[in-house]
Protein backbone atom coordinates (compact mmCIF):
# COMPACT_ATOMS: atom_id res chain seq x y z
CA UNK A 1 0.00 0.00 0.00
CA UNK A 2 1.73 3.45 -0.87
CA UNK A 3 2.01 6.13 1.66
CA UNK A 4 -1.02 7.97 -0.22
CA UNK A 5 -2.91 5.35 0.70
CA UNK A 6 -2.02 4.65 4.27
CA UNK A 7 -3.00 8.16 4.77
CA UNK A 8 -6.42 7.95 3.14
CA UNK A 9 -7.28 4.78 4.90
CA UNK A 10 -6.12 6.43 8.48
CA UNK A 11 -8.05 9.34 8.07
CA UNK A 12 -10.98 7.45 7.65
CA UNK A 13 -10.56 4.96 10.10
CA UNK A 14 -9.93 8.14 12.77
CA UNK A 15 -13.18 9.88 11.48
CA UNK A 16 -15.33 6.97 12.54
CA UNK A 17 -14.47 6.47 15.99
CA UNK A 18 -17.02 5.69 18.09
CA UNK A 19 -16.36 8.25 20.76
CA UNK A 20 -14.36 11.08 21.44
CA UNK A 21 -13.85 13.65 24.09
CA UNK A 22 -15.90 17.11 23.85
CA UNK A 23 -12.82 18.47 25.02
CA UNK A 24 -14.19 21.07 27.64
CA UNK A 25 -11.87 21.88 29.94
CA UNK A 26 -12.85 22.19 33.45
CA UNK A 27 -11.76 26.05 33.67
CA UNK A 28 -14.17 26.51 30.25
CA UNK A 29 -16.23 29.46 32.30
CA UNK A 30 -15.88 32.12 35.00
CA UNK A 31 -13.96 35.44 34.31
CA UNK A 32 -12.68 35.98 37.72
CA UNK A 33 -11.50 32.34 38.15
CA UNK A 34 -9.76 32.50 34.97
CA UNK A 35 -7.96 35.65 35.85
CA UNK A 36 -6.71 33.77 39.18
CA UNK A 37 -5.24 31.14 36.57
CA UNK A 38 -8.09 28.77 37.18
CA UNK A 39 -7.36 28.11 40.69
CA UNK A 40 -10.77 28.84 41.80
CA UNK A 41 -12.23 25.64 43.58
CA UNK A 42 -11.25 26.70 47.16
CA UNK A 43 -12.23 30.50 46.57
CA UNK A 44 -15.57 29.79 44.94
CA UNK A 45 -17.82 32.61 46.66
CA UNK A 46 -19.62 34.27 44.08
CA UNK A 47 -22.54 33.27 42.04
CA UNK A 48 -19.65 31.18 39.40
CA UNK A 49 -19.53 28.91 42.55
CA UNK A 50 -22.84 27.07 40.68
CA UNK A 51 -19.77 25.72 38.03
CA UNK A 52 -16.77 25.88 40.27
CA UNK A 53 -17.60 23.85 43.58
CA UNK A 54 -21.72 23.97 44.30
CA UNK A 55 -20.45 23.80 47.94
CA UNK A 56 -19.01 27.15 47.85
CA UNK A 57 -22.14 29.08 48.15
CA UNK A 58 -22.53 28.11 51.69
CA UNK A 59 -19.78 30.16 53.26
CA UNK A 60 -20.18 32.58 50.14
CA UNK A 61 -22.18 35.94 49.36
CA UNK A 62 -26.23 36.73 50.96
CA UNK A 63 -26.94 36.92 47.27
CA UNK A 64 -25.10 37.24 43.97
CA UNK A 65 -25.57 37.49 40.26
CA UNK A 66 -22.73 36.92 37.48
CA UNK A 67 -23.34 37.59 33.29
CA UNK A 68 -20.23 35.50 32.48
CA UNK A 69 -18.36 35.86 28.84
CA UNK A 70 -15.18 34.28 27.54
CA UNK A 71 -13.69 33.51 24.33
CA UNK A 72 -10.14 31.54 23.22
CA UNK A 73 -8.42 30.28 20.70
CA UNK A 74 -5.27 27.51 20.61
CA UNK A 75 -4.05 26.91 17.20
CA UNK A 76 -0.27 27.42 17.33
CA UNK A 77 1.67 28.10 13.99
CA UNK A 78 1.56 25.44 11.01
CA UNK A 79 0.05 23.04 13.65
CA UNK A 80 -1.64 19.91 12.75
CA UNK A 81 -3.24 20.23 16.10
CA UNK A 82 -5.84 23.31 17.69
CA UNK A 83 -9.05 24.15 19.32
CA UNK A 84 -11.12 26.92 20.16
CA UNK A 85 -13.31 27.41 22.80
CA UNK A 86 -16.50 30.03 24.19
CA UNK A 87 -18.16 30.01 27.29
CA UNK A 88 -21.77 32.26 28.43
CA UNK A 89 -22.60 31.83 31.93
CA UNK A 90 -25.32 33.48 33.83
CA UNK A 91 -26.05 32.43 37.36
CA UNK A 92 -28.15 33.63 40.62
CA UNK A 93 -27.53 32.19 44.15
CA UNK A 94 -27.86 32.30 47.65
CA UNK A 95 -26.55 30.35 50.24
CA UNK A 96 -28.51 27.12 49.96
CA UNK A 97 -29.89 27.69 46.54
CA UNK A 98 -28.64 28.15 43.00
CA UNK A 99 -30.21 28.64 39.62
CA UNK A 100 -28.25 28.69 35.86
CA UNK A 101 -27.78 28.62 32.72
CA UNK A 102 -24.46 28.63 30.62
CA UNK A 103 -23.48 27.64 27.09
CA UNK A 104 -20.25 26.06 26.04
CA UNK A 105 -18.68 25.70 23.04
CA UNK A 106 -15.66 23.96 22.25
CA UNK A 107 -13.89 22.83 19.03
CA UNK A 108 -11.05 20.92 18.17
CA UNK A 109 -8.67 19.90 15.07
CA UNK A 110 -6.56 16.86 15.02
CA UNK A 111 -5.15 14.79 12.53
CA UNK A 112 -5.05 10.98 12.31
CA UNK A 113 -2.41 10.35 14.68
CA UNK A 114 -1.66 6.75 13.95
CA UNK A 115 0.26 7.82 11.24
CA UNK A 116 2.86 10.15 13.02
CA UNK A 117 6.25 8.55 13.74
CA UNK A 118 7.08 7.70 17.84
CA UNK A 119 9.02 11.35 17.70
CA UNK A 120 6.48 13.31 16.35
CA UNK A 121 3.29 14.88 17.80
CA UNK A 122 0.37 16.38 16.64
CA UNK A 123 1.25 20.07 17.03
CA UNK A 124 4.43 19.63 15.58
CA UNK A 125 3.75 17.93 12.64
CA UNK A 126 3.41 20.10 8.98
CA UNK A 127 0.20 18.46 7.57
CA UNK A 128 1.43 19.11 4.26
CA UNK A 129 1.36 15.12 3.92
CA UNK A 130 -1.85 14.88 5.41
CA UNK A 131 -4.70 14.41 3.63
CA UNK A 132 -7.33 15.50 5.96
CA UNK A 133 -8.08 16.91 9.24
CA UNK A 134 -10.73 15.87 11.46
CA UNK A 135 -12.63 18.83 13.21
CA UNK A 136 -15.14 18.19 16.31
CA UNK A 137 -17.33 20.33 17.34
CA UNK A 138 -19.57 19.94 20.55
CA UNK A 139 -21.72 22.57 21.93
CA UNK A 140 -24.21 22.23 25.45
CA UNK A 141 -26.84 24.15 26.89
CA UNK A 142 -26.83 23.66 30.74
CA UNK A 143 -29.68 24.53 32.79
CA UNK A 144 -29.26 23.78 36.22
CA UNK A 145 -30.50 24.26 40.14
CA UNK A 146 -27.81 23.67 42.62
CA UNK A 147 -28.60 22.91 46.44
CA UNK A 148 -26.30 23.16 49.24
CA UNK A 149 -26.44 21.46 53.04
CA UNK A 150 -24.04 22.13 56.02
CA UNK A 151 -22.92 18.86 57.42
CA UNK A 152 -20.88 19.73 59.79
CA UNK A 153 -20.01 23.36 61.13
CA UNK A 154 -17.61 24.66 58.51
CA UNK A 155 -18.25 21.80 56.07
CA UNK A 156 -20.58 22.24 53.30
CA UNK A 157 -21.73 19.88 50.09
CA UNK A 158 -23.67 20.90 46.86
CA UNK A 159 -24.77 19.43 43.96
CA UNK A 160 -26.00 21.40 40.79
CA UNK A 161 -28.63 18.96 38.51
CA UNK A 162 -28.75 20.25 35.58
CA UNK A 163 -30.69 19.34 32.04
CA UNK A 164 -28.07 19.38 29.42
CA UNK A 165 -29.02 19.99 25.64
CA UNK A 166 -25.82 18.81 23.42
CA UNK A 167 -24.87 19.66 19.84
CA UNK A 168 -22.49 17.36 18.09
CA UNK A 169 -21.16 17.53 15.00
CA UNK A 170 -17.83 16.16 13.55
CA UNK A 171 -16.12 16.11 9.65
CA UNK A 172 -13.28 16.14 7.54
CA UNK A 173 -11.42 18.96 6.57
CA UNK A 174 -9.40 18.91 3.39
CA UNK A 175 -6.99 21.77 4.81
CA UNK A 176 -3.58 22.15 5.51
CA UNK A 177 -3.68 23.73 9.37
CA UNK A 178 -5.32 24.01 12.21
CA UNK A 179 -6.36 27.37 12.30
CA UNK A 180 -7.43 27.12 8.70
CA UNK A 181 -9.89 24.30 9.76
CA UNK A 182 -11.01 26.60 12.59
CA UNK A 183 -11.88 29.16 10.15
CA UNK A 184 -14.00 26.60 8.20
CA UNK A 185 -15.55 25.76 11.03
CA UNK A 186 -19.22 27.68 10.59
CA UNK A 187 -19.70 26.64 7.06
CA UNK A 188 -18.47 22.97 7.29
CA UNK A 189 -20.37 21.59 10.54
CA UNK A 190 -24.04 20.41 11.21
CA UNK A 191 -24.51 18.87 14.32
CA UNK A 192 -27.39 17.13 15.68
CA UNK A 193 -29.31 18.11 19.19
CA UNK A 194 -30.49 15.99 21.96
CA UNK A 195 -30.90 16.28 25.35
CA UNK A 196 -30.21 14.18 29.10
CA UNK A 197 -29.46 15.01 32.56
CA UNK A 198 -26.26 15.88 34.41
CA UNK A 199 -25.00 16.21 38.02
CA UNK A 200 -22.18 18.44 39.19
CA UNK A 201 -21.31 17.67 42.94
CA UNK A 202 -18.78 19.90 45.17
CA UNK A 203 -17.66 19.62 49.34
CA UNK A 204 -16.06 22.94 50.79
CA UNK A 205 -14.49 23.00 54.17
CA UNK A 206 -13.92 26.37 55.71
CA UNK A 207 -11.57 26.60 58.44
CA UNK A 208 -10.18 30.22 60.01
CA UNK A 209 -8.21 31.43 56.92
CA UNK A 210 -7.90 28.20 54.81
CA UNK A 211 -10.53 26.72 52.73
CA UNK A 212 -10.58 23.55 51.16
CA UNK A 213 -12.59 21.94 48.08
CA UNK A 214 -13.51 19.22 45.72
CA UNK A 215 -15.69 19.34 42.50
CA UNK A 216 -16.57 16.50 40.40
CA UNK A 217 -17.80 17.70 37.53
CA UNK A 218 -20.14 15.59 34.11
CA UNK A 219 -20.33 12.78 36.85
CA UNK A 220 -22.71 10.74 34.24
CA UNK A 221 -20.60 11.82 31.38
CA UNK A 222 -23.19 12.25 28.94
CA UNK A 223 -22.08 11.81 25.01
CA UNK A 224 -23.87 13.16 22.12
CA UNK A 225 -24.19 11.39 18.56
CA UNK A 226 -22.21 13.71 15.84
CA UNK A 227 -24.41 13.03 12.73
CA UNK A 228 -23.52 11.21 9.79
CA UNK A 229 -20.13 9.31 11.75
CA UNK A 230 -21.10 7.49 13.94
CA UNK A 231 -19.22 9.35 16.72
CA UNK A 232 -20.25 10.10 19.96
CA UNK A 233 -18.36 13.40 21.72
CA UNK A 234 -18.49 12.73 25.27
CA UNK A 235 -18.41 15.52 28.01
CA UNK A 236 -15.64 13.63 30.24
CA UNK A 237 -16.00 13.49 33.71
CA UNK A 238 -13.99 15.84 35.19
CA UNK A 239 -12.46 16.27 39.30
CA UNK A 240 -10.75 19.09 40.96
CA UNK A 241 -9.13 19.77 44.41
CA UNK A 242 -8.20 23.17 45.94
CA UNK A 243 -6.98 25.32 48.74
CA UNK A 244 -6.98 28.54 49.16
CA UNK A 245 -5.34 30.96 52.33
CA UNK A 246 -6.33 34.78 53.11
CA UNK A 247 -3.08 35.55 53.25
CA UNK A 248 -4.37 38.95 54.64
CA UNK A 249 -7.98 40.87 54.72
CA UNK A 250 -7.43 42.02 51.08
CA UNK A 251 -5.37 39.59 49.63
CA UNK A 252 -5.78 35.64 48.86
CA UNK A 253 -3.72 32.68 47.43
CA UNK A 254 -5.08 29.64 45.27
CA UNK A 255 -4.06 26.25 43.90
CA UNK A 256 -6.15 24.02 42.23
CA UNK A 257 -5.08 19.96 40.78
CA UNK A 258 -6.72 18.28 38.75
CA UNK A 259 -7.57 14.65 39.97
CA UNK A 260 -8.29 12.76 36.60
CA UNK A 261 -6.55 13.11 33.59
CA UNK A 262 -8.86 14.38 30.45
CA UNK A 263 -7.73 15.05 26.91
CA UNK A 264 -7.66 18.03 24.25
CA UNK A 265 -6.83 18.91 20.91
CA UNK A 266 -2.99 18.34 22.38
CA UNK A 267 -3.43 15.21 24.04
CA UNK A 268 -3.60 14.49 27.68
CA UNK A 269 -3.80 16.53 30.51
CA UNK A 270 -3.75 17.22 34.06
CA UNK A 271 -3.56 20.71 35.10
CA UNK A 272 -2.13 22.44 38.21
CA UNK A 273 -3.22 26.08 38.81
CA UNK A 274 -1.80 28.95 41.22
CA UNK A 275 -3.13 32.60 41.43
CA UNK A 276 -3.70 35.18 43.83
CA UNK A 277 -6.21 38.04 44.13
CA UNK A 278 -5.94 41.29 45.64
CA UNK A 279 -7.75 44.25 46.65
CA UNK A 280 -5.33 47.91 45.31
CA UNK A 281 -7.57 50.13 46.08
CA UNK A 282 -11.32 50.44 47.54
CA UNK A 283 -12.42 50.19 44.20
CA UNK A 284 -9.61 47.75 42.45
CA UNK A 285 -9.31 43.89 42.50
CA UNK A 286 -6.02 42.50 40.55
CA UNK A 287 -5.69 39.15 39.52
CA UNK A 288 -3.12 36.44 38.58
CA UNK A 289 -1.99 33.06 37.96
CA UNK A 290 -0.08 30.09 36.34
CA UNK A 291 -1.59 26.97 34.91
CA UNK A 292 1.20 24.06 34.27
CA UNK A 293 -0.42 20.72 32.27
CA UNK A 294 1.42 18.20 34.79
CA UNK A 295 1.40 14.96 32.36
CA UNK A 296 4.43 16.98 30.47
CA UNK A 297 4.78 18.88 26.87
CA UNK A 298 4.49 15.70 24.47
CA UNK A 299 7.88 16.32 23.17
CA UNK A 300 7.72 20.15 22.27
CA UNK A 301 9.95 23.12 23.78
CA UNK A 302 9.53 23.42 27.78
CA UNK A 303 6.88 25.83 28.49
CA UNK A 304 4.64 24.79 25.47
CA UNK A 305 1.44 23.83 27.85
CA UNK A 306 2.07 26.55 29.96
CA UNK A 307 -0.73 29.75 30.47
CA UNK A 308 -0.57 32.96 32.06
CA UNK A 309 -3.09 35.14 33.57
CA UNK A 310 -3.90 38.17 34.11
CA UNK A 311 -6.84 39.69 35.52
CA UNK A 312 -9.15 42.51 37.58
CA UNK A 313 -12.01 44.17 38.91
CA UNK A 314 -13.45 47.67 38.96
CA UNK A 315 -16.02 48.23 41.32
CA UNK A 316 -18.52 50.85 40.40
CA UNK A 317 -20.45 50.45 43.24
CA UNK A 318 -19.97 48.66 46.57
CA UNK A 319 -21.83 45.77 45.06
CA UNK A 320 -21.42 45.71 41.67
CA UNK A 321 -18.32 44.78 40.11
CA UNK A 322 -16.64 44.43 36.12
CA UNK A 323 -14.15 41.84 35.98
CA UNK A 324 -11.97 41.16 33.44
CA UNK A 325 -8.87 38.84 32.09
CA UNK A 326 -6.27 37.68 29.65
CA UNK A 327 -4.82 34.44 29.73
CA UNK A 328 -1.83 33.51 26.66
CA UNK A 329 1.61 31.50 26.92
CA UNK A 330 3.78 29.90 24.51
CA UNK A 331 2.60 26.80 21.99
CA UNK A 332 -0.76 25.09 22.73
CA UNK A 333 -1.64 27.65 25.36
CA UNK A 334 -3.33 30.11 22.72
CA UNK A 335 -4.99 33.22 23.95
CA UNK A 336 -8.46 33.82 25.89
CA UNK A 337 -9.86 36.63 27.37
CA UNK A 338 -13.20 37.65 28.95
CA UNK A 339 -15.60 39.94 30.48
CA UNK A 340 -18.09 40.04 33.53
CA UNK A 341 -20.40 42.01 35.47
CA UNK A 342 -21.40 40.69 38.97
CA UNK A 343 -23.74 41.71 41.68
CA UNK A 344 -22.71 40.44 45.06
CA UNK A 345 -24.18 41.58 48.13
Amino acid sequence: MTKTCRILAAAAAVLWLPAGAGAQSFAAAGTRAAGMGGAFVGVADDATAIYWNPAGLAAGSFFSLALDGRVGEAAPDGSAAGGDHSSFFLGLSMPALGLSFYRLKASTVSPPLMLLPADETASSRNLSSVAELRLDTLITHHAGATLVQSIVPGVSVGATLKLVRGIAASTGVPVATAGEALDHEAAELLGRASNTFDLDVGVMATGGPLKAGLTVRNVREPGFEAPGTGRELVLERQARAGLSYAVSSNWVAAADVDLLRTRDAFGERRDLATGVEGRLQPRVLVRAGVTFNLLGDDGLDDGARTAYSVGGSYAATASVFIDGHFTTGTGQAGRHWGLAARFVY
